[in-house]
């Protein structure tokens, strides 16, 4: 697996993996690269190396930082490689990558029914502080997370 930043070439590939991991709700093309374009947004992904030379998508997060605060946009990992860790490694980076742009804390919005993704952020030590209600399209509650940096 290949693990780096990604760059504005990536915004199709990242659109069709969210497309895929949470159809109905998704972020356009056009979301991720407005979000893209704005001062203090980053992103990493995972790769997985193609037989044909060419690398397939995987997985991908993004965080949009302003002054000290980071936000969690988007994380996603394809379900074919889920349970292996890739999520958990692009969370990292992403900590990793605020921590070192001088963010103190980190937010993000779960599904409150989203007991894998709540138990990968709790065991990377993010905390619950509220909810925030019928935050979904379909009306489901969120939790809000955070983890100090």
């Amino acid at each position: 697996m290949i693990y780096r930043g990604w760059n504005y070439r990536d915004i199709l590939s990242v659109a069709a993996l969210e497309e895929e991991c949470f159809a109905g709700e998704s972020w356009s093309y056009q979301m991720f690269a407005g979000s893209f374009v704005q001062p203090g947004f980053f992103g990493e992904l995972c790769e997985e190396e193609g037989t044909d030379g060419k690398n397939v998508l995987v997985a991908y997060g993004c965080v949009q930082c302003a002054v000290d605060t980071a936000d969690l946009m988007n994380i996603a990992v394809a379900p074919a490689y889920r349970g292996h860790g890739i999520g958990r490694t692009i969370l990292r980076r992403l900590v990793n990558g605020a921590r070192r742009r001088g963010m103190q804390s980190l937010f993000l919005e779960v599904r409150k029914s989203n007991a894998p993704a709540r138990g990968l952020y709790e065991s990377e030590g993010f905390t619950a502080v509220s909810e925030r209600k019928r935050y979904y399209p379909d009306g489901e509650d969120a939790v809000v997370m955070v983890k100090r940096l």
